[in-house]
């Protein structure tokens, strides 16, 4: 009713349905508390880094052999803009590319079946070194007999020569499905843009996309020639110097420049090791400076001008990635540590609000924060001003 005692024109609001409940409109409450909507997306990732640990066998030729496109795909746009016909550019970088990859293999295998026929001449100076060494110490009153007889044994030393080149053979253990999974995403090269642009994609994510595989491109390509370049001239300057399996060395370091931070120092190790049971310890310190002058002009001279932009990621990124992955996926997991993180951080936490902080505390060095906190200071003194 009313106020005037008429009836009223609209009725009590009530439910229609005597089942539906009068509170249907209103919003409900979140049934995930803040540590459970935290922990669910931790344990989703857990159960992703070990299913993907679980299947690193899989894993890792097409994980290989995606990289492996995406760093020989400019050599097919500059062959295309000379005017070479599409299947053929495919062809030759097809051809050059697996080529390459079987001589790696075989020059490696071979280095393992030579590497008996060195060891007599390395055991007999390995023992005059040993001898030497523990002549030094006991003149001083130091016993180092058990260490060098445990450490510089020449079966441990053989064991870790063949464990390491073993494992960087072993690393194309699959070396079929690599081959052929990148003949195929080879082949697809040119239709790949076109199929991307007919899928409607969330924006962010096709700028995160398109980014993504710009970047690792240009890096892969880049580092991947530059590391060329200068495996050649390490196998220049061991063959020079008469050092046992120069090639194999310079493809070391190829290879072993992929891996940041540590690489160039596990190229220049075994090298160094051989040259040292070789000729002795000065000529093996000579070539080791070589080396590492070489590397550090190519570094710090030639490399920052050509390779322009960085990866965007920080240096630390850089080493916990490289332990995640090779954890993860072990030794080819090493040698893809930066685009593997690369596609994570622009794929992923690019793409997304909740995840972008993370992208950003990847990719802010300490030293580009200390120009932001000290501009904001100058900032202040100005308004103070």
């Amino acid at each position: 009713m009313s106020h005037d005692g008429a009836p009223s024109a609209l009725p009590p609001e009530r439910p229609d349905h005597p089942n539906i409940s009068p509170n249907i409109g209103t919003p409900k409450r979140e049934s995930l508390s803040g540590p459970t909507r935290l922990l669910l997306p931790l344990a989703l990732a857990v159960i992703v880094i070990f299913g993907m640990k679980y299947a690193a066998s899989i894993l890792n030729p097409i994980f290989f052999a995606l990289f492996l496109t995406m760093g020989v795909s400019p050599a097919l746009y500059w062959l295309r803009r000379r005017g070479v016909p599409s299947w053929l550019c495919v062809a030759i970088v097809m051809v050059v590319t697996v080529i390459l990859v079987l001589l790696f293999v075989l020059v490696m295998l071979s280095a393992v079946s030579q590497l008996n026929d060195k060891l007599p001449s390395y055991q007999e100076n390995l023992g005059k070194m040993t001898a030497s060494i523990q002549t030094w110490f006991s003149a001083h009153d130091i016993d180092i007999g058990g260490l060098t007889s445990k450490t510089l044994s020449p079966g441990n030393i053989l064991s870790a020569a063949k464990t390491l080149l073993s494992s960087l053979a072993g690393i194309f253990g699959n070396l079929f499905w690599l081959i052929l999974i990148f003949i195929f995403m080879l082949a697809e090269a040119y239709t790949v843009p076109a199929k991307i642009d007919n899928i409607h994609m969330d924006r962010r994510f096709a700028h995160s996309f398109v980014n993504f595989v710009d970047v690792t491109k240009s890096f892969l390509f880049t580092k991947g020639w530059l590391s060329a370049v200068m495996a050649v001239i390490c196998t220049v300057i061991y063959w020079g110097f008469g050092i046992d399996f120069a090639l194999v060395w310079g493809i070391l370091y190829f290879l072993l420049s992929f891996v940041p931070n540590i690489g160039f120092v596990l190229a220049v190790v075994p090298p160094f090791v051989v040259s040292l049971l070789q000729f002795g310890i000065t000529r093996a310190v000579i070539v080791l400076v070589v080396v590492i002058v070489a590397n550090s002009v190519l570094d710090n001279l030639i490399s920052p001008r050509i390779m322009g932009r960085s990866v965007g990621l920080s240096s630390l990124t850089i080493l916990l990635s490289l332990l995640f992955w090779s954890w993860v996926l072990g030794g080819l997991g090493a040698l893809m540590a930066v685009p593997l993180t690369l596609m994570v951080k622009l794929l992923f936490f690019d793409s997304f609000d909740s995840t972008r902080v993370i992208s950003e505390i990847m990719a802010t060095p300490v030293r580009q924060m200390g120009k932001r906190k000290r501009s904001r200071n100058g900032e202040d003194k100005a308004i103070a001003k």
